[in-house]
């Protein structure tokens, strides 16, 4: 709330008597977020993917986790962290005696890059408003970027 309020000051210093927002300007839900990317064909990583992976988890969550991109068994599964690392997150969720229900999974991007490869920085660009969507929907007191290529865009560190 302190920040709301330092850029409202910020805004009235500089003579901004008011601001034409409206409510659809905002993302009222996961379920609308998830509708607004529909069957995306944004990038081109559309062409190679099964599912887009959106995210899982509580809309409630006080617990955020954040990856880079869907792996193999993520994009046949359309559920983000199944695989492996999927198995060692919830090991890790479980240590601090949370289930994964209890806690909120995403991914910078919603579809698996070729080979697993490293999203390209277009791509990030193309993905990235839907996870602040998410982000500001979910208003997570604690997020967990999973990686360099998670962090980067949570960070605004640029790119590699």
């Amino acid at each position: 709330m302190r920040e709301i309020i330092e850029q409202l000051n910020f805004f009235s210093e500089i003579g901004v008597t008011h601001l034409n927002l409206k409510k659809s300007d905002f993302p009222g839900s996961l379920e609308e977020i998830r509708k607004e990317i529909g069957d995306c064909t944004r990038c081109k990583l559309s062409a190679t993917r099964k599912n887009i992976v959106f995210g899982v988890g509580s809309s409630t969550a006080d617990l955020m986790f954040v990856g880079e991109a869907p792996g193999a068994d993520e994009d046949a599964q359309g559920i983000p962290f199944v695989g492996r690392a999927g198995q060692l997150l919830t090991k890790i969720v479980q240590s601090i005696g949370l289930s994964r229900d209890q806690v909120y999974i995403a991914n910078i991007l919603k579809c698996r890059p070729p080979g697993n490869r490293d999203p390209e920085p277009e791509e990030v660009d193309t993905c990235e408003g839907f996870l602040f969507q998410q982000i500001q929907v979910l208003s997570p007191k604690v997020m967990v970027a999973l990686g360099k290529y998670a962090a980067q865009p949570l960070l605004r560190t640029g790119m590699p």
